[in-house]
């Protein structure tokens, strides 16, 4: 298939509702995790957990520290050659992202749990894959050109939020500092996307908005199941200190990031 029939395909596609129900169906409904020792259905919400909270293989780059390091410098840089050099940079970012999104697509949905044993969630690859896709076809059609012309000093406001998710220091009310060169930034999808998603918005429209869309829409997804669930515990009487950090304090940046961004392509830009 032709690059030009992919975008045409990329633009119908990311524009249609009904791709999105699909997807949500497909992804969450159709494709159930796996468990090589099994799990009951009351258990699912709680095998999820179990690879993506705590034992997903891509979270040993942390634990080996100089790989987590160099993603955020790499990432640091590439922004800030974007932030000088604009459309001669964009497609380093692009191939950044794309390898970015493809190692977490693979390594945050595969687990290995005493409980459990081999856990793959074949759901949150298949959407992690399709997004990662999305920033590799990115990588050949060339649409995000973040031309200076184009930064819209009015949506700054998201830049706070895309530090907190880079941040994003796991352990609840410790402001342990490390985690801004060692930290899950890279490793995972719902503290990666914000940054990705704020520089993308800085520069709309003058990005390539189905890749924008098809982004901001699964990181809306996580983040509503990320945010949400804490506080209708909380308000039921219940206080986990560690799911209000984890779950609702560590992902708002990801649930109103991605809520803006795909409201940004859905309305006329201004």
């Amino acid at each position: 298939m032709s690059l030009a029939r992919i975008s045409r395909a990329m633009d119908y596609l990311t524009s249609r509702r009904w791709f999105y129900a699909l997807l949500y169906v497909v992804g969450f409904l159709v494709l159930l995790p796996y468990a090589s020792k099994g799990y009951s259905w009351q258990e699912m919400w709680d095998v999820i957990k179990e690879v993506v909270a705590y034992r997903a293989i891509i979270y040993k780059l942390v634990e080996l520290a100089w790989p987590s390091a160099l993603l955020h410098v790499l990432a640091l840089a590439l922004i800030a050659a974007v932030a000088i050099w604009g459309e001669r940079a964009a497609r380093a970012l692009d191939i950044y992202v794309f390898a970015v999104y493809l190692m977490v697509a693979v390594g945050q949905g595969v687990g290995f749990s005493e409980r459990y044993g081999l856990v793959v969630l074949t759901g949150n690859i298949a959407l992690g894959l399709l997004v990662a896709f999305s920033w590799g076809w990115e990588c050949l059609a060339g649409r995000n050109k973040f031309r200076r012309e184009f930064l819209a000093t009015k949506r700054l406001w998201l830049v706070p939020l895309a530090a907190w998710a880079f941040w994003s220091p796991p352990e609840p009310f410790e402001l342990e500092p490390s985690y801004l060169l060692v930290g899950y930034f890279g490793v995972s999808f719902c503290f990666t996307t914000p940054v990705v998603l704020t520089l993308m918005a800085l520069y709309y429209p003058d990005v390539n908005k189905p890749v924008m869309r098809l982004t901001a829409f699964l990181g809306l997804v996580y983040g509503l199941y990320n945010v949400v669930p804490p506080l209708v515990f909380l308000a039921l009487g219940t206080y986990i200190p560690e799911a209000i950090w984890r779950g609702t304090i560590l992902h708002l940046p990801l649930l109103i990031t991605s809520a803006y961004a795909l409201g940004l392509t859905i309305r006329p830009h201004d």
